[in-house]
């Protein structure tokens, strides 16, 4: 039987080793943590389970409704009752536009009539329809594209805030076709931007009313308790993984002073923590993964008592990089599902960190909370202290898909191949942030690892 070492306990390590075990090959998990799933994260607040990382997936992607599927959870799965969202810009709270796409929006007279950009903005937009498209840099930036077809104010106001929320990074230096591949094609079918998207949109022949995200009404955990189960027995904790090197024809993980042996190894920790175990078997991989840079977040999770509160209209907000607050996001987590609607408690969720501010890192937990509530309170005019909040921070979790993402993630996969056959890697750091592109990512790394497997044995 082939032994496989998969380090790193996230959902992209959890998921190729619940393929490999389906396949037959011995596997063991290697987590330097006493828990896993990484930042699929289940917590309890107020006696009510709410996630501390993703709270929901796109169904448009179909690999983590496979994946709910296989484990027997899929039935359980809720969409949001509540699709609306808003964002605080230029001092105020605006509806987002219904017609949109990641953010850009198809019917400017309605984004016209939301007040939320200016009328100069409107006539730059328009534009759209009448430029000719001069062609675009091989690896364009995603605030490259939206500033030249549709102006900054577009950008700043919309599809900033909502990238910057979903990765934590800087869309002007965001790849369009690495970081936003959905836009990159739906970008791709007619000289005007507006013009191609709404053609993207209609081909998708999508059912509008259908859901756009689920989850588990206990939490995504429930995915990572799943796989627990069918992992029982592979998997080891509270191990850190301090290198890899070569035995005769076996590959050998050094963690402390226990080594394993394995036919093929894949490295699913952060991209700076498997260039350090791989580093002493390639310098040149180690700096490539290296030079993948990190945004760091921080979540606060309150529970209002919700007498004191006033419901919110949708299921949160996004905040623009230019209003300077701490807050990137607030997640109003008891209107937008509704098993959280049903309690007493008003739960609310709210993010802090981009790539380009680490301010959230500089307060401890105490003045972080405080501070939250202060920009709760000017923003939705919320003063009613909080029963419980909790604090979880994540410290280099989200990888930014620069320019030369793509080329640079090639050229790992080739050095891997010629400098240390029989390691690989996969999760986000690489081919996509979502839970279904990590899933992916896993099963990816499996048929290589097959691969290498059929040639050397």
């Amino acid at each position: 039987m082939r032994k496989v070492i998969v380090v790193g306990g996230g959902i992209s390590g959890l998921t190729a080793a619940h393929e490999l075990l389906t396949k037959g090959y011995d596997v063991t998990v290697i987590e330097a943590s006493s828990c896993i799933g990484g930042k699929v994260s289940t917590v309890e607040i107020s006696g009510v389970l709410v996630d501390a990382g993703p709270d929901a997936f796109l169904v448009r992607e179909p690999e983590m409704e496979e994946l709910c599927t296989s484990l027997g959870i899929a039935g359980d799965l809720v969409s949001p009752i509540s699709r609306s969202a808003k964002i605080w810009v230029d001092g105020n709270m605006y509806p987002l536009p219904k017609s949109q796409f990641l953010g850009v929006p198809l019917d400017l007279d309605e984004l016209s009539s939301l007040n939320l950009v200016s009328s100069e903005g409107i006539e730059i937009a328009q534009n759209d329809f009448i430029n000719e498209e001069t062609g675009r840099d091989e690896d364009e930036t995603v605030g490259s594209l939206i500033r030249r077809r549709l102006g900054d104010e577009v950008m700043d106001k919309l599809v900033g805030p909502l990238l910057g929320g979903i990765n934590a990074g800087d869309p002007d230096r965001i790849s369009l076709n690495s970081g936003v591949p959905y836009l990159a094609s739906a970008a791709s079918l007619d000289s005007s931007l507006i013009r191609s998207i709404q053609k993207f949109v209609r081909a998708s022949g999508r059912d509008p009313k259908a859901p756009i995200f689920l989850t588990h009404p206990e939490g995504l955990g429930k995915v990572i308790d799943a796989l627990h189960k069918k992992l029982e027995g592979k998997i080891v904790l509270n191990t850190n993984v301090e290198s890899i090197f070569t035995e005769e024809t076996n590959w050998i993980v050094q963690a402390g002073e226990k080594k394993y042996e394995a036919d093929a190894v894949i490295l699913t920790t952060p991209a700076y923590v498997s260039a350090a175990i791989i580093k002493n078997s390639s310098t040149t991989v180690a700096e490539l993964l290296s030079s993948v840079e990190y945004a760091s977040m921080a979540f606060v999770l309150f529970a209002f008592p919700s007498s004191g509160v006033l419901p919110f209209d949708g299921s949160g907000f996004l905040v623009a990089k230019s209003e300077g607050l701490l807050m990137t996001a607030c997640s109003w987590s008891s209107s937008k599902w509704e098993h959280l609607g049903k309690s007493d408690k008003t739960f609310v969720r709210v993010s802090a960190g981009r790539v380009d501010d680490d301010r959230a890192f500089n307060f401890n937990d105490g003045e972080l909370v405080s501070k939250l509530l202060e920009e709760l309170s000017l923003t939705v005019g919320l003063e009613t202290p909080p029963e419980e909040s909790r604090v979880i921070r994540w410290p280099k979790s989200f990888p930014q898909y620069e320019s030369g993402h793509a080329n640079k993630v090639d050229e790992i996969q080739r050095l891997l191949g010629s400098e240390t056959p029989g390691v690989f890697v996969a999760g986000a750091a690489f081919n996509g942030l979502g839970l279904s592109a990590c899933i992916r990512d896993g099963k990816a790394s499996v048929q290589r690892v097959e691969e290498y497997l059929e040639v050397v044995h």
